[in-house]
């Protein structure tokens, strides 16, 4: 049996996330070893790697690194990999980093 575990008054309620398909496959975030030769991995995405992933590209906008027609450049979505990865300690692709850009528009634009 689960001990009870009092949560601090001061934390901020959240809402759960959806669930993403059952045969979703997932990066453990205590491993950041990724075989090479695998295909590519669904990433279960958290707010502290959207986080991240945002400030890095907005960064690379402010920073003057321009925009190309349809998206973020390859560079900039590199740049959001190496931050992830650095802070989060999870490996991503720029499928991955695409994949979500694309989840958080449609978010977005649900709520506005």
């Amino acid at each position: 049996m689960m001990a009870h575990q009092q949560q601090s008054s001061a934390a901020p309620i959240r809402a759960p996330r959806p669930t993403i398909a059952s045969n979703t496959e997932y990066i453990d975030t205590n491993n950041t070893q990724v075989d090479p030769n695998t295909k590519i991995r669904h990433v279960c995405w958290n707010d502290e790697m959207d986080g991240f992933m945002i400030i890095a590209l907005v960064n690379q906008v402010l920073a003057s690194h321009k925009r190309s027609d349809n998206g973020f450049t390859s560079f900039q979505v590199s740049k959001a990999i190496d931050s992830v990865t650095k802070w989060c300690g999870v490996v991503v692709s720029d499928k991955n980093v695409m994949a979500r850009l694309k989840t958080l528009k449609k978010e977005y634009a649900e709520v506005n």
